[in-house]
């Protein structure tokens, strides 16, 4: 099933996603943020407080411009029944001003159990030599609030009692928010364009992020965790040729 929309954006876009993922300028992560308005999970069928953002990645076929407008066509591909879950596979696919196409994986707990395909994993470790690069961001208490900001609002990211009907004590920060900051992060240290990545653990405001890089082959490997936990896992980016 697929669906068709127009996004459009301006300068105060692009300024209001880059101060969410700690920076300023054009971010390679606007792209998922035009594409996936509303959040990825936007028009499942599902109880929020059950759906779980498993993987993300991004592929860019160079810098939007600071303002311009594309045709996003959006397709649920696949959902897999992973027996605890479903794992339902979304891609967006944008043409215009800019070419882009996003994925993301969303694990909805216990959907499963339906008799559809299981699906393969892939995985991409990360090399057991030190790595070539170590970044940091200490994320700010209202990091989600500022998240919030750029279309994705998903209370699971502001209001404790239904975080705390998932699962969680408090409010979690977007998966979206730590992928931002780690591509963001990726990109002016190694000029990344293409990003991709497994969501492992919840991060909450206020955590510091530290995001390990390994280059090999023309590809980086990384890993993103906070104090010593991994929470992006199977990172991969393709730096910009």
């Amino acid at each position: 099933m697929s669906t068709t929309v127009v996004r459009s954006w301006t300068a105060d876009d692009v300024e209001r996603y880059a101060a969410a993922v700690g920076g300023t300028g054009m971010q390679p992560g606007f792209a998922i943020a035009v594409a996936q308005f509303g959040g990825p999970q936007f028009g499942l069928d599902a109880d929020l407080t059950q759906v779980l953002h498993a993987e993300q990645s991004l592929t860019l076929s160079g810098e939007l411009p600071m303002a311009g407008a594309v045709t996003v066509t959006r397709t649920d591909t696949d959902v897999f029944d992973k027996g605890s879950g479903s794992l339902v596979v979304r891609e967006w696919h944008a043409e215009g001003d800019a070419r882009f196409s996003t994925r993301a994986s969303l694990f909805v707990r216990g959907a499963g159990g339906f008799g559809g395909p299981r699906g393969t994993t892939v995985r991409h470790p990360v090399p057991s030599r030190a790595p070539d690069v170590e970044l940091a961001f200490r994320t700010s208490p209202d990091q989600a609030d500022r998240y919030r900001l750029t279309g994705d609002d998903n209370p699971l990211h502001w209001d404790p009692a239904f975080a705390r009907r998932g699962g969680y004590p408090r409010p979690i920060l977007h998966g979206l928010a730590t992928y931002g900051i780690t591509a963001r992060l990726l990109a002016e240290s190694l000029s990344v364009v293409a990003v991709g990545g497994r969501f492992v653990h919840p991060v909450f405001p206020g955590d510091e992020l530290q995001v390990s890089a390994w280059v090999e082959d023309g590809e980086v490997r990384f890993r993103t965790s906070v104090d010593r936990t991994t929470v992006i896992d199977d990172g991969r980016a393709t730096p910009r040729s």
